[in-house]
């Protein structure tokens, strides 16, 4: 047969087989137990131009060069008398990239600076709540759109627990009969809803358990205070240049029994100003937790268009009574950060800030301010 007699010359050349051995290995080559295939890879060098031009100089005067000074020929002495190989400082190098933090985390550094200057206490918590603290707490209605799965990310086959039974109690009641001569959403208030569990849709949710933490204290002066956040939030949205279903929020709240809406507006301001950005707008909005409401907008030049940032108002009663245990007044804000700090970085797409792309993570500038 063909495939034993060529078996029986093996080792072959393939650019040697005649057309009865290629038809031979043809029928063997996948039978990995009879037939072992290597590769031979053949490297030709070949002198440039240049090369040949050189070879012809004396290269003998080349032999006592010395390519580099160490710690032994300076000891020894064997550097006298000798001549150094001269460097050429434009010849090209490998490029060193250095270990650096992400652009955005270099960015959010920067937030949390401009805010502890200004007298403000930093918040935590985890990127889990329960609604009841995502929501219930900051009187949004159980019934309200903003609950339904195509805007919140839900963990399924999850229950969380509720906090204190006085302060679940006064949520409950501000949501079924209000307080402070408001008359709530009316209904029964689920407890069970609230025990849903899904990923932080913002950073308010720290607002409503610091409340809660400083509603323990027994003055009202141990309740005042400046508090902020920056972290990760979650949203059901399309995604697009100017929305991401993950995004950073720079949260505030200021507790002070002569804050002004007109307070508010200048700590926007000023954040925004040190963030590099000179035109702001505000107008009114609405907000389930806030009276008044605003939202502001800073100037995207390259869009040539405003982006909305801010979201502000002042806490209503119905969510500061039940957690801080009185009404005082609680300026509170949360912008989309990751829409502030692209203007810096030269960014138009929102998406381009978390695309894991090596050559951008290690070319974009460092946050310089």
């Amino acid at each position: 047969m063909l495939e034993e007699r060529f078996l029986e010359l093996l080792p072959l050349r393939m650019e040697e087989l005649t057309p009865e051995q290629k038809y031979s290995y043809e029928q063997l080559k996948n039978r990995k137990e009879v037939v072992v295939i290597k590769n031979e890879k053949k490297i030709t060098i070949k002198l440039t131009p240049l090369g040949e031009e050189v070879i012809k100089e004396n290269l003998e005067e080349l032999k006592d060069l010395l390519e580099e000074v160490t710690t032994e020929i300076i000891k020894k002495g064997t550097w006298k008398g000798k001549k150094f190989r001269k460097y050429d400082l434009k010849a090209p190098v490998p490029r060193i990239h250095g270990g650096k933090k992400h652009f955005v985390n270099q960015a959010i550094e920067y937030g949390r600076k401009i805010w502890t200057d200004m007298g403000f206490k930093e918040m935590t918590g985890t990127m889990t709540q329960t609604g009841f603290w995502n929501f219930d707490a900051l009187f949004t209605a159980q019934d309200h759109p903003v609950r339904e799965m195509q805007d919140t990310f839900y963990i399924q086959d999850v229950k969380g627990k509720l906090p204190d039974k006085k302060i679940v109690k006064a949520v409950k009641e501000a949501h079924e009969k209000g307080v402070d001569g408001s008359k709530g959403w009316g209904g029964e208030w689920n407890e069970e809803e609230a025990k849903k569990v899904v990923l932080r849709t913002h950073t308010t949710v720290l607002s409503a358990r610091k409340l809660a933490e400083l509603g323990m204290k027994k003055t009202t002066v141990e309740k005042t205070g400046k508090y902020f956040a920056i972290g990760m939030n979650f949203r059901n949205e399309t995604v697009d240049w100017s929305h991401g279903f993950q995004f950073n929020q720079t949260e505030g709240i200021v507790i002070d029994k002569n804050a002004t809406l007109q307070n508010l507006l200048g700590y926007l301001r000023e954040f925004a100003r040190k963030m590099g950005y000179e035109k702001v707008r505000f107008r009114p909005s609405y907000f389930p937790y806030t009276e008044p409401s605003l939202e502001g907008d800073v100037w995207n030049e390259e869009k040539k268009k405003w982006v909305e940032v801010f979201a502000a108002g002042i806490f209503r009663p119905e969510v500061v009574i039940p957690l801080l245990g009185e009404y005082i007044p609680v300026l509170a804000w949360g912008p989309g950060f990751d829409r502030i700090l692209m203007k810096f970085y030269g960014i138009t797409d929102l998406r381009d800030l978390y695309k894991n792309d090596i050559n951008q993570l290690r070319k974009i500038k460092y946050w310089m301010k």
